[in-house]
Formats: structure tokens, sequence, C-alpha cells
């Protein structure tokens, strides 16, 4: 933690550093003083929450931006408000998704806003820890799916390439803009 001469260098530092937590929570193997039916488990729920912040946070600086192309349910948008249509940059080529509108309203709703707010997740939905797979939102037993390790794996292209982009996208965001309003 520094102080920073401008907001560049700010999301250079905070963004790395919720990449390092997420890379370490779901690394991290729970052992028995966590209880038998967590044993083996990582630390998922504090993960996630690291996950997608970063997931909003990249979104909320292209909010705005035609200099992003993104497409959800076929047709191409634009991140034009606050909120789950953040979570569009998943359908970018940060993320390389193709995810509806529908599912997207739910990991925003039902994971991030959940995780961030309450420490919970709704019941339908299910944190997995499944290195073996390759989809990063399965659905599982009909239930909409967290696969943390490909996530934390695309998560890592998604912050390097933000991080390279950084120069030209946070100037022009309507996020920055904001940011500088605050006091």
């Amino acid at each position: 933690m520094a102080i920073h001469p401008d907001l560049k260098s700010l999301l250079r530092e905070s963004v790395r550093e919720y990449l390092e937590v997420a890379e370490y929570c779901v690394s991290y193997r729970k052992d028995a003083r966590w209880g038998t039916a967590q044993v083996g488990g990582c630390l998922g729920y504090t993960g996630a929450v690291m996950l997608f912040s970063i997931v909003d946070t990249i979104g909320s600086f292209h909010r705005g931006s035609t200099g992003i192309s993104v497409v959800v349910d076929g047709k191409a948008v634009e991140i034009r408000k606050k909120g789950f249509q953040h979570f569009f940059i998943l359908n970018s080529d940060y993320y390389g998704q193709h995810l509806d509108e529908r599912t997207i309203k739910r990991l925003y709703d039902n994971f991030r806003n959940l995780l961030m707010h309450s420490a919970s997740r709704a019941p339908d939905h299910a944190l997995i820890y499944a290195p073996d797979r390759s989809e990063a939102f399965p659905i599982v037993n009909s239930k909409q799916g967290v696969n943390l390790a490909p996530f934390l794996i695309a998560k890592r292209t998604a912050v390097s390439t933000f991080l390279e982009r950084l120069d030209s996208v946070v100037p022009a965001s309507d996020e920055a803009r904001n940011i500088g309003l605050k006091r």
C-alpha cells in the first residue's frame, strides 16, 4: 500500500493486490481446523469476492467507452450503466466468455453482490474448485456455478491486459471522472 500520484498508479497496485489475494485464496487448502466437511477446500468465498471485484473494476473503467467490443445475446453492446452491466466485460477479449445477459446478471446479483454484502450466495448457485474442468461458469446439477480454477486463470490474462491498456483506458473513462469528483 502506498501513496500514489494518480489513479493509474493506484490501480496498478490495487488490481495486482486483488489478484494476489485471489491466487492465495484459491491455492490455500483448508485443514481439520475448518471442520471435516471443509478439509481440502480452498478459501473460495474470499477468492470469489476478489475475482468478481476485478471483473467489476475492469468493467467500470470501460463504462461509457466505445473502444471495446462486447457481444451479449448476439448483439454488440456498450457498458452504459453502473451495476451488472460492468460484468458485460466478461464477454470481451479480457475474459473471452460468451455468456447471455441473464447469466451475467445472475453472476452479478447472486454471487458478486451476495458475497460482497452478505457473505453469502444464492442457494441454487455453487462455488466449485474443479481444476480439471475448463469452464469458468458451468451449470452444475442445474445450478449456476463458478469454477474458481479456470476463473482465476482467465483473471490472470484479464489483469495483464487491463494493466497494459491502463494508460489509454483510465483517463477516458467515466469511472475516473467520477472518482476525481469524490472529496
